[in-house]
């Protein structure tokens, strides 16, 4: 994609799920019935390390697992 393609946002509605460990990712995936409201996973789902824009650290530091689910309309 270069820097002047723009994203069409309007299509999709995207969720992303940050918990310590996988299990627990896909019991809240499972407790919001995201499955039965047509949301699939869109990338694989690993550890992160989280920054704000401006520098500051998240969950202190900590590594979580994050995983993003979209609906696509």
């Amino acid at each position: 994609m270069n820097a002047h393609q723009t994203i069409d946002t309007t299509t999709e509605d995207f969720i992303t799920i940050i918990a310590p460990s996988m299990a627990e990712v896909m019991a809240s995936f499972k407790s919001q019935g995201l499955a039965e409201r047509d949301y699939s996973i869109v990338h694989r789902a690993g550890k992160h390390s989280f920054t704000m824009a401006g520098g500051q650290t998240l969950f202190d530091g900590a590594q979580m697992v994050a995983a993003t689910f979209a609906r696509r309309s």
